[in-house]
């Protein structure tokens, strides 16, 4: 009985404890979303800005082609005529619209102010006194090139600041451009940033309410149903006492989220995976981890795509499975296809390959997809997408001037309004459109046409008015992928050792899963968070060491100026580096470009790591430098 106040007052704590934990995990929850919000917000208003120029570079791009294709075939005393007649009714979003000089600075085509037309402005300057015309001149004849300047919209007087690229019309010495006002671009990214704010606010008022419900309503009785039900006080106190160490442990990883999402995303993958090692199958947390662990992975494959648009770059041509490409434009098509609409997908192959650049791909699919939904017109209707493989006969391939061989056709087929026989032959032609007065370009279809005829491949149609549209694009076959899901370290055998493992990353929160990672499976890991200190180090005994396992961005010395520093003195040593910023001018992207900066194995952030331990292993066995024998050890120990 003398030992009752004690008990109680422990317990006290402990529920105290628990209160205080639940509150700062919620604050410093609430304070990195807002700092995550904000970085959100100035990325994406500068992914905006560069979409937008990039929009208006490809827009001009498109037509100068096209008008230099078009004026082949046109006297040249015709050409101003066409050129007007080109470029009349053409728009760029609401207020675009395009004009032709010459290099003389002489206006030949402009919708809107006809009182330019056959004058020199090459002289002209606006309020602000820049000399546009002669600037947009001067970019064009250097290959194309941007702008800025002051100019009313149409139908309105005052000037406000306009974002121009003018490229020149091969074969002629004429140049268009366009622009997009800058308070166009202000709005989008105002409204933008309205929509980021609302979603973090929802966000965080969610996770509040599911903190404050479960911590009233399972955590605190669940607690005194344990306490009413002790056995042995001072035992179940100390159990107590390890779960609040836990949650300790846990909160500690949640105040270290950092700005950077793939490390925030490596180090919640990587705890996962380490806590199923330790957890029973038939303990209810055990799902809760695997919920985690799935949702994480989600989280990455996000993060990954908005990687590839910002730095998108002009081409890339490689090895693609359409069905990859096909399920991220379902995730898009999602947000905008009315609820009245059945969207099916029907898929048949789906670890076909074929020799595409992914972006053109995407946007052959949403291009079809969106004209679909548009000839549907909110109505009641259906939307079948359906990918399969194909062969096509000699026969047929000499109709489609293709080669004959297996193709990997998708179809895109809707129940709209369709199009009547005699504009099928046109609706592929560069300015055909049948929905001008709601801003069709007739640019969508000519493009695809464009990449599609590129890429060694055809588009064909069927259309019935009253009954549907249907589209198949045709693309080489260029056989079956071979990827294999990486599977987490509870599901398969990993092979550890008792090799020296040299770990630098400047960065505590990936740093501490990754060392505690190869700690279990045997391995002795000396763990730097100062390159300089690591390398310092090294060179102290340098045959201490049988690997470096490095991040490439950290102050002091960056990972691939360490792993020179290390081969300097150990030349044989293997490496593997890890960085969130491969293909950028911060880190190589090729294997050839690792190879030269004397890495041996690159990892992407955030990295799959049963896929780490792999390499690990697999280096350490090739190198010559240890004799030490592999230890056998199996990730899932709890079946």
């Amino acid at each position: 009985m003398s030992d009752q106040p004690t008990i109680t007052n422990r317990i006290t704590l402990l529920l105290v404890f628990m209160f205080a934990f639940s509150a700062t995990i919620g604050i410093t929850y609430i304070y990195y979303m807002n700092k995550v919000k904000q970085d959100a917000i100035e990325e994406s208003q500068k992914a905006m800005l560069t979409g937008y120029k990039r929009s208006i570079a490809y827009s001009i791009r498109t037509i100068s082609d096209l008008l230099g294709n078009q004026l082949k075939n046109i006297p040249q005393e015709e050409h101003q005529a066409y050129l007007q007649k080109a470029v009349k009714d053409l728009r760029y979003d609401m207020d675009g619209y395009y004009f032709v000089y010459n290099t003389k600075g002489v206006n030949i085509a402009h919708p809107v102010h006809q009182e330019f037309v056959n004058t020199n402005r090459l002289a002209h300057a606006d309020t602000k006194g820049h000399t546009y015309i002669a600037e947009l001149a001067k970019a064009a004849q250097n290959g194309g090139g941007y702008t800025t300047y002051w100019f009313s919209k149409p139908e309105q007087e005052t000037p406000l600041p306009k974002l121009a690229y003018a490229q020149m019309i091969p074969g002629t010495d004429f140049w268009v451009a366009t622009g997009i006002y800058i308070d166009t671009i202000d709005a989008e990214q105002s409204a933008l940033t309205r929509k980021l704010e609302s979603h973090v606010q929802k966000a965080i008022i969610i996770v509040s309410v599911g903190t404050t419900f479960v911590l009233f309503f399972l955590v605190v009785p669940a607690s005194f149903y344990m306490i009413n039900t002790i056995v042995q006080p001072w035992k179940q106190m100390e159990r107590e006492l390890r779960h609040a160490q836990k949650m300790e442990a846990i909160g500690i990883f949640a105040g270290g989220i950092a700005h950077d999402f793939n490390n925030i995303l490596g180090a919640i993958i990587s705890c996962s995976e380490l806590a199923l090692l330790d957890i029973k199958k038939s303990m209810s947390a055990h799902e809760d981890l695997q919920r985690i662990l799935q949702a994480a992975n989600r989280g990455k494959a996000l993060v990954r795509k908005i990687k590839a648009f910002s730095t998108r770059n002009s081409t890339h041509v490689q090895f693609m499975r359409p069905a990859t490409v096909l399920q991220e434009c379902l995730r898009l098509l999602e947000s905008f296809i009315p609820a009245t609409i059945d969207v099916s997908v029907r898929n048949t192959c789906d670890s076909a390959l074929i020799y595409a650049d992914p972006d053109q791909y995407h946007q052959i699919l949403m291009n079809l997809c969106t004209n679909a939904v548009q000839a549907m017109d909110g109505k009641k209707g259906s939307l079948l997408i359906e990918l399969s493989i194909r062969e096509v006969s000699l026969d047929e391939a000499q109709e489609m001037k293709i080669a004959a061989n297996h193709y990997v056709a998708l179809t895109v087929r809707d129940t709209g309004t369709g199009i009547p026989q005699h504009l099928l032959e046109r609706i592929f032609d560069p300015f055909y459109t049948t929905r001008k007065k709601i801003g069709g370009t007739g640019l969508g279809l000519s493009v695809i046409s464009s990449i599609i005829k590129q890429n060694k491949g055809h588009i064909s149609v069927e259309s019935t008015p009253g009954v549907g549209t249907s589209f198949t694009v045709l693309l080489p076959y260029a056989g079956k992928s071979q990827e294999v899901a990486p599977q987490p370290l509870n599901a398969i055998q990993v092979q550890g050792g008792t090799e020296s493992i040299l770990f630098v990353d400047d960065d505590k929160d990936l740093a501490y899963p990754v060392e505690k990672l190869f700690s279990h499976y045997g391995y002795n890991v000396s763990l730097f968070t100062n390159s300089q200190e690591a390398l310092n180090a090294f060179k102290v005994a340098p045959e201490s060491f049988d690997l470096l396992l490095t991040d490439q961005m950290m102050p002091n010395l960056t990972g691939t100026e360490l792993i020179k520093e290390i081969h300097s003195v150990k030349p044989d040593m293997p490496t593997i580096l890890y960085s969130g910023f491969e293909g950028s001018d911060l880190c190589a992207d090729t294997p050839s470009e690792w190879e030269e900066l004397g890495v041996t194995k690159f990892f992407s952030k955030p990295f799959e790591p049963a896929l780490l331990c792999e390499a690990v292993r697999q280096l350490l066995n090739k190198s010559c430098s240890t004799d030490k024998e592999p230890h056998e050890y199996t990730s899932n120990t709890h079946n």
